[in-house]
C-alpha cells in the first residue's frame, strides 16, 4: 500500500489511539479471567485482539499482526483446557497483554512508524511463538522511516508530521466548559438588557460561541479522512488472495465525532477482510459467472437520526444461506431448532453468535468472529445492524453506531415562533408561495404542489408538529424514506452549519426533534429528522382530507406563567429542557448543580423545582432534603428527573420529600405538565 508520508502518518496516529483503546480493553478483560472460568469474557477478548489484528495487518505491521493472530489462538484454546493449563494460559495472557500495552505506548511516545522488535520477540517467547527468521520477507511498507537516530529522533531527510494526542475526554469536558460558558453568557445578556454593558456582553457571548464551535470541530472529522487507505488496504488485501476489487467511498464530506468514526473503520475492516475471504469470487470464477473480472465494493457512510450509518456491500457470492442453517443446527444440538427461522433471522443469529461454514481458519478472516465482532460492537453501544444478501449476487451489512457530536448543513425555517432546521441532504428546493399561488391545489386528498413536471401534497410545518402556527408564506420540498412532500412555513432561512448537541430519549419526544444546535446570533435552532417528518405529514394526511383546516389560533396568554428551577448538569439535557419547558409556556430559571439551584431558589421562590438526581456538589436528594428543612421551602413542589429508573432510588427520592420521579427516558413536556396537574399546579398556568 503505496501512501505518501502525510498521510501514512495520520493513519499510523489513528490506530496507536484504536489501538491503546483496546488494549486497555483487553488488560480489563483479562483482569476479569484471572479469577476463573469466563466464557463471555474470553469471546470479548479474542473479537478485540482479532480486530486489532485487521488494523495492524493493514498498516503493514506484519509482525505485530502475527502476535495478535497467536493471542487470538491461545483464547480459543484457553476453551477447552483443563484447570491447571488453563491457569497458565491465562497467565501468559496476562504478561502477553502487558507487553503489548507497553509496545502500543513506546509507538505512541515515540512517534515511530512500527511496533518495537524487542517487544515481538518478548511476546513471540510469552505466546511459545517461533522467532521470525533472520532471512524472513521484507520489511513492511513504512519500514523506511521507522529508522532513528541514537537519541530517538528522525533521520535527516525524513519527513515528520508533528501529531498533538489529547485525550477525547478532555475535549468532552473543554465542550461541556464552553457550552456553559455560552449559557452563562447569554442569561447575563438578557438581564443587562438596555444596560450600557449589554454591547460588551454580545461581545463575550460571541467569543463563547465560537469558542463552543471550536472545541466541537476538534471532535469532527470528514468521513473521507477517517476512511483514507481502505482503498488501498482492499487492493493489498485482494491481491494477497488472487483477487481484483475496486472499492468505492460514497459520503467522504460527512463529519462526525473521531470516536465513532475510528470505531466504524475498525468494524469495516472486519467486513473488508470477510468479503475479500468468503465472498468475492477468484477474476476467473467472475468470469464464468458473467461478472466483471474486478470485484466491486461499496462504502456507504451518512449521518441520521443522531447515529452514524455505515453501509458494506459486495458482488460477489452471497452468503450461503443453506449451509448457515446446518451450522446453526448443528451447534443448537436439536434437529429442526432453526427450521422455523425465516433467512433474514438465521444471518442475524449467524451474525451474532459467529462462527464459520468453513473447516480452517485463516490469517485474513480469522475464525468467523469478524461479522459477530462487528454485531457485538454495534449492540454494545446501542446501535444495531442488518445483514441481507443475493446467492450468487452478493450481500450488504450495514450497522449503527450512535454520534457523540456530529455536524449537518441545515436549512433553517420559521414556524409558530420557533426555528427549526431541516437536513439539507433531503431538502430538494424552497418555493415561496405568494409567486407560485397558481401551483397550489385543494383536492380531495388535500392540498398539492406542482413543481415542474411533478406533484406533491402540501400541508402546513405547524399542522405535522402539532404547533400553533402562522400564514405559510414559504413551502420547502422535503424528500424522505417514504417519499417526497413539500412542507408550508412562514418564512425559509439561510444555510448554516451546525453541530447539533442531541440527546436521546429527550428531544425525539418533542415534534420530531432529534437535536439542538446554536446559532451565532444565540438562538437556539431545532434540528428535525426528515425520515420521521414525512412519515408523520403522511400518516396524518387523511385527518387534512378535503378542506384545509384553519391555522389553529394561539393560545390565550396566561395571566401568570409557572416559574421553574431547572437543575441539571449536563448542558446538552439542560438546554433541550429548557427549549420544551419554555415552548410549553413554562418560564426556566437554570442551574448546572444543586448549590447553584439552591442560590436560584434563594433569589426567589420559583412555582417547581426540576432536578436531577447525579450532580456534582450538592445532588438532587441532599437539593431536596435541604429544602424541606426551611420553612420558606417546605411545601416547593419537587419534581426528581433522573435517568435512573430503580425501586431503590425511587424510594430514595421519596424518602428525601420529592413530589415526583420522571424518567429521562421516558420524558416529554406533555408528560410534565400531566405531573404539575397532578401535584396541583395545572390550573396556575
Amino acid at each position: 500500500m503505496s501512501l505518501d508520508a502525510t498521510t501514512r502518518s495520520r493513519l499510523v496516529g489513528l490506530f496507536v489511539d484504536e489501538a491503546q483503546e483496546t488494549v486497555t480493553s483487553l488488560e480489563s478483560l483479562a483482569e476479569r479471567m484471572s479469577g476463573g472460568p469466563e466464557p463471555e469474557a474470553l469471546a470479548q477478548f479474542g473479537r478485540a485482539a482479532h480486530g486489532l489484528k485487521g488494523a495492524a495487518s493493514a498498516l503493514g505491521f506484519e509482525d505485530l499482526a502475527g502476535i495478535l493472530h497467536d493471542l487470538e489462538a491461545l483464547t480459543l484454546r484457553l476453551e477447552g483446557d483443563g484447570p491447571g493449563r488453563r491457569a497458565d494460559g491465562h497467565s501468559r495472557l496476562r504478561r502477553a497483554v502487558g507487553l503489548l500495552a507497553g509496545g502500543i505506548a513506546e509507538m505512541s511516545a515515540s512517534g515511530r512508524d512500527g511496533f518495537p522488535g524487542p517487544v515481538v520477540a518478548a511476546l513471540r517467547e510469552t505466546l511459545g511463538a517461533a522467532p521470525a527468521p533472520a532471512n524472513g520477507p521484507a520489511a513492511p511498507h513504512g519500514a523506511g522511516v521507522q529508522r532513528t537516530e541514537a537519541h530517538g529522533g528522525p533521520l535527516a531527510g525524513e519527513a515528520v508530521v508533528e501529531r498533538l494526542s489529547v485525550p477525547a475526554d478532555e475535549v468532552d469536558d473543554a465542550l461541556r466548559l464552553a457550552a456553559s460558558l455560552a449559557r452563562g453568557v447569554a442569561m447575563l445578556e438578557e438581564r443587562l438588557g438596555g444596560d450600557g454593558a449589554a454591547a460588551q456582553a454580545q461581545g463575550l457571548g460571541e467569543v463563547a460561541r465560537r469558542l463552543e464551535a471550536s472545541i466541537a470541530a476538534l471532535r469532527l472529522l470528514p468521513a473521507g479522512m477517517a476512511f483514507s487507505g481502505l482503498e488501498g488496504e482492499a487492493e493489498q488485501l485482494a491481491s494477497r488472495l488472487g483477487r481484483q476489487v475496486r472499492l468505492e467511498i460514497q459520503g467522504r464530506a460527512v463529519r462526525a465525532d473521531r470516536r465513532t468514526l475510528q470505531a466504524a473503520r475498525g468494524l469495516v475492516r472486519h467486513l473488508l477482510r470477510n468479503a475479500l475471504d468468503h465472498g468475492v469470487e477468484p477474476p476467473e470464477e467472475r468470469l464464468q459467472a458473467g461478472k466483471p473480472r474486478a470485484g466491486r465494493l461499496t462504502l456507504k457512510v451518512e449521518t441520521a437520526e443522531s447515529v452514524l450509518r455505515v453501509a458494506f456491500e459486495d458482488d460477489g457470492r452471497g452468503f450461503d444461506v443453506p449451509a448457515i442453517r446446518r451450522e446453526l443446527e448443528r451447534r443448537s444440538g436439536a434437529p429442526g431448532a432453526v427450521a422455523a427461522l425465516s433467512d433474514a433471522e438465521v444471518l442475524q443469529r449467524f451474525a451474532s453468535e459467529g462462527g464459520s461454514t468453513r473447516e480452517s481458519a485463516s490469517q485474513i478472516s480469522g475464525r468467523g468472529l469478524g461479522l459477530s465482532a462487528v454485531a457485538a460492537a454495534a449492540r454494545a453501544s446501542g446501535g444495531s445492524l442488518e445483514v441481507v444478501t443475493r446467492r450468487g449476487k452478493g450481500s450488504s451489512v450495514s450497522f449503527s453506531l450512535p454520534l457523540d457530536v456530529y455536524a449537518v448543513e441545515t436549512l433553517s425555517v420559521r414556524c409558530g415562533g420557533r426555528l427549526f432546521g431541516i437536513p439539507l441532504s433531503a431538502v430538494e428546493r424552497s418555493v415561496c408561495l405568494g409567486a407560485a399561488a397558481g401551483a397550489v391545489h385543494q383536492g380531495p386528498t388535500g392540498r398539492t404542489l406542482a413543481i415542474g413536471e411533478g406533484i406533491v401534497p402540501l400541508a402546513g410545518l405547524a399542522e405535522v408538529l402539532g404547533v400553533a402556527g402562522a400564514e405559510e408564506r414559504f413551502a420547502v420540498v422535503v424528500r424522505g424514506a417514504e417519499g417526497t412532500v413539500a412542507l408550508g412555513v412562514e418564512e425559509a432561512g439561510a444555510v448554516a452549519g451546525v453541530v447539533p448537541a442531541t440527546v436521546p430519549g429527550l428531544a425525539q419526544n418533542d415534534a420530531l426533534v432529534t437535536g439542538l444546535a446554536r446559532l451565532a446570533d444565540g438562538s437556539v435552532l431545532q434540528i428535525l429528522d426528515p425520515r420521521h417528518l414525512v412519515a408523520a405529514f403522511r400518516a396524518d394526511r387523511p385527518r387534512r382530507a378535503a378542506t384545509r383546516p384553519a391555522p389553529a389560533a394561539p393560545p390565550p396568554a396566561p395571566a401568570r406563567a409557572l416559574e421553574v428551577v431547572l437543575a441539571e448538569d449536563s448542558p446538552a439535557t439542560r438546554e433541550v429542557l429548557r427549549v420544551l419547558l419554555e415552548q410549553h409556556g413554562l418560564r426556566v430559571r437554570l442551574a448546572a448543580d444543586g448549590d447553584e439551584a439552591l442560590a436560584r431558589i434563594g433569589e426567589r421562590v420559583p412555582d417547581v423545582l426540576v432536578t436531577d438526581i447525579n450532580m456534582p456538589r450538592l445532588d438532587g436528594l441532599s437539593l431536596t432534603r435541604r429544602l424541606r428543612d426551611e420553612a420558606a421551602t417546605a411545601r416547593l413542589p419537587v419534581i426528581l428527573l433522573t435517568s435512573q429508573d430503580d425501586a431503590r432510588t425511587r424510594a430514595a427520592g421519596a424518602a428525601a420529600g420529592a413530589d415526583a420521579y420522571l424518567v429521562k427516558s421516558r420524558f416529554d413536556a406533555s408528560l410534565l405538565l400531566e405531573t404539575l396537574g397532578r401535584i396541583g399546579l395545572g390550573g396556575r398556568r
